[in-house]
C-alpha cells in the first residue's frame, strides 16, 4: 500500500514527525520553500504541514494526490484557501496551540517598552549605570489596555492584563457583544479604543483588506503617552506613519514581534529609536508551543487519512458538494 505522504517545507517539532510516523505517515522535507521548490516536492504528496512557506495557486494546482493542508499554529494568509476550496482540500489550523505564549510575549513587550528594559540593558553593557536616571519607565497598574480584537490570545491578555497586572481592559470586536469576562469592557468602535487606551494590542488576521489597519489618522486618536503593541501580523500597521508619530513624540512608543517585509532590512528606521522594542517574530516560540503547533496539525492530516474531517476545518462554508477528496 503506498504510504500517505506529508511535505514539510520547514522544520517541525520532532514529536509531530513521530506522530505522523506512527500513524504510518511518510514526512517529506522539502530542500527551500521557493515556489519553484515546492511545486516539486508537493506533487505526489496527500497533505502538507506548513508554517510559514506561501503555499500558493500554482503549489496547490501541481498536487493532484493533496487532501489537506495543515497550518502549524493560526494564522492562514500565507494559504490560498480558495485555491484550496475549489480542488477540495481541506485547510484546517491549530487556533489554540500558541495563544498563551503569544499572550504571555505581549505582556512582555508591553513591560518591555514602558520600563525601557533593552535600552537600558544596551546602556549598562556599554558601562553607562548612569542611565538610570534617564530612563524612567511608566507603571501598567491602573492604565487602560485596548485590545483590537479578542479572540483566543485577546482574552488571554485581557485576563493576564485585568488579574495579573492591575489594568482596566476595554476591547473592541466586530464579532463579540458580550464579553465573556466581566473585567473585559466591550466598545462599539475601533476609535473609543484608539482614544482611551494607555496600551493598544492588536489581535487581528491579517487580510488585504486590513492592510495597514494603523495609519496616520488611527494614530493621531491615540494619547500621546500611548504605546502600541503588535504580536499578531505586521502588515496591520504602516511603519512610516508608526516611525512618524514616534518621532514627532505624538506616541510614547510601540512594541513590536511582527513587520510588514519579514525578515526586515537591517537598517530599518523604527531600529534608531529608544522607545521601540522589536523581537523577530517569535512570540509563539516556546517549547510547549512549538510542540502544539506541530502536533495538533499532525493529528488533523492523520484524522483525513483515516477518512474523518479535521476536527477545525476552515473552509468548510467555501466546498462545492462532492469536491471534498477521500
Amino acid at each position: 500500500m503506498e504510504r500517505f505522504k506529508v511535505l514539510l517545507p520547514q522544520p517541525v517539532a520532532e514529536e509531530g514527525i513521530r506522530c505522523l510516523q506512527a500513524a504510518g505517515c511518510e514526512a517529506v522535507h522539502a530542500d527551500g520553500t521557493d515556489e519553484h521548490t515546492l511545486i516539486k516536492a508537493v506533487q505526489d504528496c496527500d497533505a502538507i504541514l506548513v508554517r510559514t512557506a506561501r503555499i500558493t495557486r500554482q503549489i496547490i494546482e501541481s498536487a493532484d494526490k493533496l487532501k489537506v493542508i495543515a497550518r502549524h499554529g493560526v494564522g492562514l494568509d500565507n494559504v490560498n484557501i480558495a485555491a484550496a476550496s475549489e480542488r477540495g482540500i481541506y485547510v484546517c489550523n491549530a487556533p489554540t496551540a500558541n495563544i498563551h505564549s503569544v499572550a504571555e510575549h505581549v505582556l512582555g513587550l508591553m513591560i518591555a517598552v514602558s520600563h525601557f528594559i533593552p535600552a537600558a540593558d544596551k546602556a549598562l553593557r556599554r558601562g553607562d549605570f548612569a542611565t538610570r536616571n534617564y530612563f524612567i519607565g511608566n507603571e501598567l497598574l491602573g492604565k487602560t489596555v485596548g485590545l483590537i480584537g479578542c479572540g483566543n490570545i485577546g482574552k488571554l491578555v485581557a485576563q493576564k492584563c485585568a488579574l495579573g497586572l492591575g489594568m482596566k481592559v476595554i476591547a473592541f470586536d466586530p464579532n463579540i457583544n458580550r464579553p465573556e469576562q466581566d473585567f473585559i469592557e466591550m466598545v462599539s468602535t475601533v476609535e473609543e479604543v484608539l482614544r482611551r487606551a494607555d496600551y493598544v494590542s492588536l489581535h487581528l488576521p491579517y487580510s488585504p483588506e486590513l492592510h495597514h489597519f494603523i495609519h496616520t489618522y488611527k494614530l493621531k486618536l491615540m494619547k500621546s503617552s500611548a504605546y502600541l503593541i503588535n504580536a499578531a501580523r505586521g502588515g496591520l500597521v504602516d511603519e512610516q506613519a508608526l516611525y512618524d508619530a514616534l518621532v514627532s513624540k505624538s506616541l510614547a512608543g510601540a512594541a513590536l514581534d511582527c513587520f510588514e517585509k519579514e525578515p526586515p532590512l537591517p537598517n530599518h528606521p523604527l531600529w534608531e529609536l529608544e522607545n521601540v522594542v522589536v523581537t523577530p517574530h517569535m512570540a509563539a516560540h516556546t517549547k510547549e508551543a512549538m510542540i502544539r503547533m506541530a502536533m495538533i496539525p499532525a493529528e488533523e492530516i492523520i484524522r483525513v487519512k483515516n477518512g474523518k474531517q479535521p476536527n477545525v476545518w476552515i473552509n468548510r462554508d467555501l466546498f462545492k458538494e462532492g469536491e471534498i477528496h477521500h
